[in-house]
């Protein structure tokens, strides 16, 4: 049963690891676009956002046209942020790197705590204190 838990351990630590990571590169990609400016033009999305065919039949083109002017508007009052988006980035990925510490720690105590409890219960009844 400990090895089981201790296998389980090491896939669940295996999969929080490659999330951080990923995670990290992720925002130190976003923050090297934004620092370099290179964001997605508007204009060129929508006239390159033209509603499919075969999509035209779920949804309505009106609806579509006001979806992207509402991402038209919020990209216009995020562009104005961009800057002080860029700064707050670079404490984002030791801030990420924090939290995968501080949940690998935790669950090598609860895998510890475990193991121990599995020790505690499968004790034979010859070793208990009378």
């Amino acid at each position: 049963m400990r090895i089981v838990l201790w296998s389980l351990f090491v896939v669940v630590a295996l999969t929080w690891t490659g999330g951080a990571a990923l995670l990290a590169q992720a925002v130190q990609w976003s923050a090297q676009g934004i620092a370099a400016g290179t964001g997605a033009s508007l204009p060129a999305l929508d006239a390159a956002s033209a509603l499919p065919a075969w999509l035209a039949a779920w949804i309505d083109p009106a609806a579509w046209q006001a979806a992207l002017t509402t991402l038209a508007q919020a990209w216009a009052a995020l562009s104005g942020w961009l800057p002080a988006l860029s700064a707050a980035v670079g404490w984002l990925e030791p801030a990420i790197w924090i939290v995968w510490g501080l949940g690998l720690a935790a669950l090598l105590v609860l895998t510890g705590l475990a193991t121990w409890l599995i020790g505690r219960l499968t004790r034979p009844l010859s070793d208990a204190p009378a």
